[in-house]
């Protein structure tokens, strides 16, 4: 599910780290830039042919594009210390001062898929890929090791690249908040879509009467019931791993306030 990540970190203020910085950056940018752009999305290629400046068409777009960038911030193992600003939906927010570079933009991606949900009608397949290799990715760096593979994570050898209580606690806002945006967007008439459904030939009345047997007819309804089983079981399980371990590791940190406030 994850790709192979480096066997260590970028080095600190690298020109390798810097590529990465601006790298991810620009392409957050973009995807900012084709969120915001998302209602010219019906434009006919010949009046926006550019398709980085043309807006989104749908969230499962947006979804592989930020599975792209997801991939790329898992690869660099970044874990230094660093005072990141980043540009969200136009909107430039101070992450963190203490935060590592990964885990940074790792929460800007998880953040952009929160507030986005509500703009586009519900697609689960990409919106669950994504949101899915998102909860392993946390969950894995919550352990220190990744768990698909059970491997050390490259900057965690020495124990001292655990998360900080204030990225924890900021992960577990944005993944609770999500749980709900999911289950608000799925829940809305007329709101679910799918590539899947989409894709299909549109068909009469009549032609579909005329083809449609009486077993066919059966194993539509069985298909439809199942699908919609299946994304029941996908919706309670957004971040169902996550939830656990930002549990303990909060609970284990002691007492204290850990509540998230925008």
């Amino acid at each position: 599910m994850l790709p192979q990540p480096r066997s260590r970190p970028l080095k600190s203020g690298s020109t390798k780290e810097s590529e990465f910085i601006n790298h991810v950056e620009q392409k957050l940018l973009a995807i900012s830039r084709r969120y915001e752009n998302r209602f010219s999305a019906t434009l006919s290629e010949e009046e926006n042919p550019d398709v980085e400046g043309r807006g989104y068409k749908n969230i499962g777009e947006e979804m592989r594009d930020l599975d792209s960038v997801v991939d790329i911030i898992w690869i660099s193992g970044t874990r230094r210390p660093f005072t990141l600003y980043t540009i969200h939906h136009y909107r430039t927010t101070l992450i963190d001062n203490i935060a590592s570079l990964q885990i940074a933009f790792l929460l800007t991606v998880a953040l952009t898929v929160m507030t986005s949900l509500p703009s586009f009608p519900f697609m689960p397949r990409p919106t669950f890929q994504l949101l899915q290799k998102l909860d392993v990715i946390f969950t894995s760096l919550l352990k220190g090791v990744s768990v698909e593979t059970g491997e050390l994570l490259p900057g965690f050898e020495t124990g001292r690249s655990r998360l900080s209580i204030t990225e924890k606690v900021r992960m577990r806002g944005i993944v609770e908040r999500t749980r709900i945006a999911v289950v608000d967007v799925a829940s809305k008439d007329g709101s679910l879509a799918d590539v899947s459904t989409a894709s299909q030939p549109i068909m009469t009345d009549t032609e579909d009467d005329f083809n449609m047997t009486t077993e066919d007819e059966d194993m539509d309804v069985l298909e439809d019931e199942n699908s919609h089983r299946r994304w029941e079981t996908d919706i309670a399980r957004v971040y169902e791993r996550t939830i656990v371990e930002l549990g303990m590791a909060l609970d284990a940190s002691g007492p204290g306030d850990h509540s998230w406030a925008p």
